[in-house]
């Protein structure tokens, strides 16, 4: 006898990893005297960066005001880099919105794809922090942020710390935090979740919250966000 899966049975399972198990990283981190702007996996292959979708990259420090300087970063095919001395930096991607057919993904919104099953809006975050510097567990002002609750500066490989999500500044449960796209644990009412630092040298969390909305072009909004420091030896 042949087993028929029904298209419901599969759209479900695209639908359920679509944006997730797929999801690409967007990080900040130091390279010598500069910061660079990566998007791809984080430790393997890296993907264009479509500057295009780039909204800001502000750079702040020690007792002076935020300054936006992604004008003043160098683009090439595969990153964005800035020379400047930071204490703490955050970047925003605006992906647009993205509808999801049977044939696959489309970066429009769903108002614009008449076979449309599922649509979303993008936003991704980076932010970079030197766990030195005091401005390390000050809110940055991004709309979706990672903040350490821990002092990063104490903790080494294998130690735990404390990451609080803030969306809109305020903390928000049911955040997941990842590492290296695997799943660590879900934010408490406090918008907290405790993680193992995995690292030796850097380490970069990650986070994705999904937000419902009613709206012609998407039925949620994705946000992501990572945080890029380097760990105490």
């Amino acid at each position: 006898m042949t087993t028929r899966i029904a298209w419901p049975a599969i759209l479900l399972v695209v639908l359920t990893f679509s944006g997730q198990a797929l999801a690409h990283d967007f990080w900040l981190e130091r390279q010598g005297g500069a910061l660079v702007l990566r998007y791809g996996h984080r430790g393997g292959d890296m993907l264009p960066l479509d500057a295009a979708k780039m909204r800001s990259l502000v750079c702040r420090k020690e007792h002076r005001a935020s300054e936006d300087l992604l004008r003043a970063a160098v683009i090439s095919a595969n990153q964005l880099s800035l020379v400047a001395t930071c204490t703490a930096a955050s970047a925003f991607l605006d992906g647009g919105f993205y509808s999801l057919t049977p044939d696959g993904e489309k970066n429009l919104p769903k108002s614009k794809v008449p076979d449309a099953v599922k649509a979303w809006r993008s936003r991704q975050y980076a932010k970079w922090i030197d766990v030195r510097s005091s401005l390390s567990t000050e809110v940055q002002g991004d709309e979706f942020e990672i903040v350490p609750v821990t002092d990063l500066a104490k903790v080494k490989v294998g130690d735990k710390a404390t990451f609080r999500i803030l969306l809109d500044r305020k903390p928000i449960s049911g955040a997941v935090l990842s590492v290296g796209h695997k799943p660590l644990g879900e934010t408490d009412d406090r918008g907290e979740v405790r993680v193992k630092i995995r690292a030796a040298d850097v380490e970069s969390v990650s986070a994705t919250f999904r937000r419902p909305v009613k709206s012609p072009d998407a039925d949620s909004e994705v946000f992501e966000a990572s945080l890029t420091f380097e760990v105490a030896r």
